[in-house]
């Protein structure tokens, strides 16, 4: 499911994340900041920064939304902190859809099979 967001005077279309890329996408961010950056190489300082923006953008449903983003922040106007704001949007609707879709299977009567249903003989198989 497609929903839309606004995003620096921006609608974007975005996806629902994966439960996998929640997960990723926490470890990495909670690796950054807790991370002594000084004691990283470029090289994995350059692989978490891609890993995020790897899910960010999988999030993204128009590719001209992805070739926004990598323009504005390589113009300095989004960093990833800011962008980041894209899959946290994402994750506050799908556990928002989920809490709605539950509140509703609660309100709706439960499903009972009609009495004919229920009367009826079992069915015979192979011919017994």
């Amino acid at each position: 499911m497609v929903e839309e967001i606004e995003f620096q005077g921006r609608t974007l279309k975005i996806r629902a994340p994966k439960p996998e890329q929640v997960l990723i996408w926490q470890r990495t961010m909670r690796h950054l900041e807790s991370a002594n950056l000084s004691d990283w190489s470029g090289e994995q300082v350059l692989s978490a920064l891609e890993r995020a923006r790897m899910i960010i953008d999988s999030l993204l449903d128009d590719p001209a939304d992805i070739s926004w983003l990598d323009d504005e922040m390589l113009a300095g106007r989004v960093s990833l902190r800011e962008a980041s704001e894209i899959i946290i949007e994402a994750m506050r609707r799908m556990t928002g859809n989920r809490a709605q879709r539950r509140a509703a299977a609660k309100k709706a009567p439960a499903r009972r099979k009609a009495p004919e249903e229920a009367a009826a003989p079992a069915k015979k198989v192979n011919g017994e």
